[in-house]
C-alpha cells in the first residue's frame, strides 16, 4: 500500500480517536464548544484529504 494512503488512513483514525476521548470526558454536550468543533472539523478534514488522495490517484487502489 502507498505510504501517503496510510498516513492518511492514519490521520483519520487519530482525530476520530481524538474526538471519541473528548466526548467520553465531556457528557451531554458539556466543554468546550470551540474545542469539540475543532474536533469534529479535524475529522471531516481527514476524510476529505483522504477521498481527494483517492480520487487523484486511482491507479494505487
Amino acid at each position: 500500500m502507498d505510504q501517503k494512503l496510510e498516513e492518511l488512513e492514519q490521520a483519520i483514525v487519530e482525530a476520530e480517536e481524538a474526538k471519541r476521548q473528548f466526548v467520553r470526558e465531556n457528557p451531554n454536550g458539556t466543554g468546550n464548544k470551540d474545542d469539540r468543533m475543532r474536533l469534529y472539523n479535524d475529522v471531516e478534514r481527514a476524510r476529505k484529504s483522504l477521498r481527494d488522495y483517492k480520487r487523484m490517484n486511482p491507479h494505487l487502489l
